[in-house]
């Protein structure tokens, strides 16, 4: 009994901790699943110049940001919108031609995982609290008819 009592403490925190790395590691390929999917929808919008006044891009800034937040919902397990922050973007970039413009979609996410065991945020350097960073960001080309606005410009969506 007493080598139990000695041995059962880091016996615990071994097996707790191997639990909550696999629980960080879901967590981690949720969010980049759910950013890959979500940087795919961003990137079918036909967008122009036109598009980025003021009442179309919040609508296609609202869903974009509504389908991340619904893929994270079912792809992390214990999700909280709270602990999400997200930034969608559309940057211009030169096409070869040097005249036009084309779009990258770029969704960038961190969540702030929950840490269920004491003391395992401690093993991990960046944790704050009982919570782990997690992000992920991916962008794609958005395949649009060549652009010529005056000045290129990053558009991005307020969170």
């Amino acid at each position: 009994m007493a080598e139990f009592a000695l041995i059962a403490p880091l016996l615990f925190l071994l097996l707790f901790g191997v639990i909550q790395v696999g629980l960080l590691l879901a967590a981690q390929n949720g969010l980049v699943n759910g950013v890959r999917d979500t940087a795919r929808r961003a990137a079918t919008y036909r967008i122009n110049q036109d598009s980025f006044d003021v009442t179309t891009f919040s609508a296609i800034c609202d869903a974009v940001e509504t389908n991340l937040t619904d893929k994270l919902r079912g792809e992390i397990p214990g999700f909280t919108s709270t602990q999400l922050t997200r930034t969608v973007s559309y940057d211009w970039r030169v096409n070869p031609d040097g005249t036009t413009y084309f779009l990258y979609a770029r969704v960038r996410a961190t969540y702030a995982n929950p840490l269920y065991i004491p003391l395992i945020g401690r093993f991990f350097p960046g944790a704050v609290g009982n919570t782990l960073p997690l992000s992920a960001s991916e962008e794609m080309r958005v395949e649009n008819p060549a652009l010529s606005p005056t000045s290129p410009v990053t558009e991005t969506c307020a969170t």
